[in-house]
């Protein structure tokens, strides 16, 4: 389910040029099989912010057997137009969001990331949002506008729209595929491409909700979070909640959706 993933969560904001990531730690971070990423400290939500439980999901990415279908497969660095119509064919409004070559390791690669709690600049470039941030201003403060929310309606609407029943197919027939990738991050044989897949829904699942005017300060040419509690999140829920609350409720319900169908 790596492309719900980036459909849900990348695409919907981390490609996205970035505005408000404090120092975001080394790609190179590793997993640990015992305890888990390495992550900052938890953030309490604050009085405005409903944070849903990861546990809310139906289900989780389990290990597939092989597609019973024979399915004769392009080479990895040849396979751009093929998982271009997949996905498509899914939900045709991604369609602009699925450009550029070497789609299958660029996604892999942001799925890695996203399990640990990162946001990596550099594997964002080959998408971006072409509306930049929005800010209100007000005697209270700077805020985010809900204009910037908007950025991402169309793209929700296109993640609303997919066919995750479709998806989960395209995932089963190109898993091969994901599977030369995943080797590359040489992570331990007994560390199966499901549980990477698992933490990044799970981080998609856990970012709060705020309903209300989230106030921001501007550090230089910067804007952070003016609550401490939230610029203490990681990367990726920061990103989720600028993407807004409707925008963020729609990808993780799509998230839900997908973990009770890929058993």
């Amino acid at each position: 389910m790596v492309f719900i993933l980036i459909v849900c969560s990348a695409l919907a904001g981390f490609f996205a040029r970035p505005f408000i990531d404090s120092l975001i730690e080394p790609a190179s971070r590793l997993l640990t099989l015992a305890d888990g990423p390495a992550k900052s400290p938890e953030a309490k939500p604050t009085t405005e912010t409903k944070a849903p439980e990861a546990e809310a999901a139906t289900g989780t990415f389990e290990q597939l057997e092989t597609p019973p279908a024979v399915v004769i497969l392009p080479e990895l660095d040849s396979s751009d137009s093929e998982i271009r119509n997949a996905i498509t064919t899914v939900s045709p409004e991604l369609a602009p969001w699925l450009k550029g070559e070497g789609l299958i390791r660029k996604f892999m690669v942001l799925v890695n990331d996203f399990s640990q709690g990162l946001r990596i600049n550099k594997h964002l470039d080959f998408i971006k949002l072409p509306q930049s941030l929005t800010v209100k201003e007000t005697n209270d403060g700077i805020f985010i506008a809900p204009e910037s929310y908007q950025r991402y309606n169309a793209l929700a609407m296109a993640i609303d729209h997919i066919d995750v029943t479709a998806l989960s197919t395209v995932y089963k027939t190109f898993n091969p595929l994901l599977l030369q990738v995943f080797k590359e991050f040489s992570y331990p044989e007994d560390y199966p491409i499901e549980t990477m897949l698992n933490k990044a829904a799970m981080e998609i699942l856990s970012a709060p909700i705020i309903e209300g005017p989230i106030p921001l300060t501007k550090q230089s040419v910067r804007y952070q979070f003016a609550d401490p509690q939230l610029e203490a999140l990681n990367p990726v829920h920061k990103q989720m909640l600028r993407m807004g609350p409707e925008n963020t409720r729609i990808i993780q319900d799509k998230v839900r959706d997908l973990l009770g169908v890929v058993k």
